[in-house]
């Protein structure tokens, strides 16, 4: 009876080990707010490009330090991986770049992704669901950002077998006639797009007369970032417009002056205290 038992464990140990792992692993920032905070932060894991006053972005060390980590010019791509907002209801992005730290989000642009796809589309994405055609089980396809996007990543489905095909859970007709199906997951890839009637053609085979205008497409990559000089003009008259920064920069100073200044103060009580004791003590030894 033992031996069945132990046989039935390894055969189930088998099953499990050779079954596709389907789980996502999510990068977490090595940084003490976030670790803090963790409960507080929503995922976000998307591209955004710097966009901020002066023609920069300030990084810091968290919400609510004045410390900066970066400095990054407009025009830098960064995935933000979380979000947290802060009691003033401003939404602060940590990146996945080696100077880790928070940033403002309003001064942040979404790079037009998937996401972004669906928000302006949703109304032309029917609800049908299917796999790609098992003809493929053994070809390198092309997963796209976006219905006529010009970024994909490819991938060998050979690799797999034909029993583990991509599924897809949505369907867009783009201008030309070309179907696409939305991959929500596939090992470890998500939120993508396929070209159901054509999986292995690139961008060129695709659209030889060129693509059906989509969203931002063309601006994603060149996008209409903040002018210094157009800022000055939109600027209130008699100042200049303040950069966001962290809240509780100054406040830790203050709390931490008034810390001192109460630990002083309870010192103070308490040496004269044991001093007025002292003195008692030694009026009863007099008498």
């Amino acid at each position: 009876m033992k031996k069945r038992y132990v046989f039935l464990g390894m055969m189930f140990c088998f099953l499990i080990s050779v079954i596709p792992a389907r789980a996502d692993v999510i990068w977490e920032p090595q940084n003490s707010f976030y670790e803090q905070h963790s409960s507080e932060c929503d995922y976000v894991n998307r591209q955004y490009t710097a966009n901020g006053p002066d023609g920069v972005v300030i990084v810091y060390e968290s919400p609510e330090s004045d410390k900066v980590t970066a400095t990054w010019e407009n025009g830098r791509k960064v995935w933000i991986s979380f979000a947290y907002e802060d009691e003033r209801g401003i939404l602060w992005g940590i990146s996945e770049e080696e100077e880790n730290g928070w940033m403002p989000m309003d001064y942040m642009k979404v790079v037009y992704d998937s996401i972004s796809f669906e928000e302006d589309y949703g109304g032309q994405i029917a609800e049908q669901s299917g796999e790609i055609d098992g003809q493929y089980q053994n070809a390198m396809i092309y997963f796209w950002k976006y219905p006529t996007s010009e970024q994909y990543s490819t991938m060998d489905l050979q690799s797999f077998g034909s029993e583990y095909m991509p599924q897809y859970d949505g369907l867009y007709t783009d201008a030309t006639g070309h179907q696409w199906g939305k991959i929500g997951y596939y090992y470890g890839i998500r939120s993508v797009w396929v070209c159901l009637d054509a999986p292995t053609a690139d961008h060129a085979a695709l659209y030889p007369d060129g693509a059906p205008q989509i969203g931002e497409k063309d601006q994603s990559d060149d996008m209409a970032l903040q002018d210094p000089e157009t800022e000055q003009q939109q600027m209130p008259e008699g100042g200049t417009a303040e950069r966001i920064k962290p809240q509780n920069g100054d406040n830790m100073v203050v709390v931490a002056v008034a810390l001192v200044i109460l630990v002083v103060l309870v010192t103070v009580m308490l040496l004269l205290l044991l001093k007025r004791r002292g003195g008692s003590a030694k009026d009863k030894s007099a008498s």
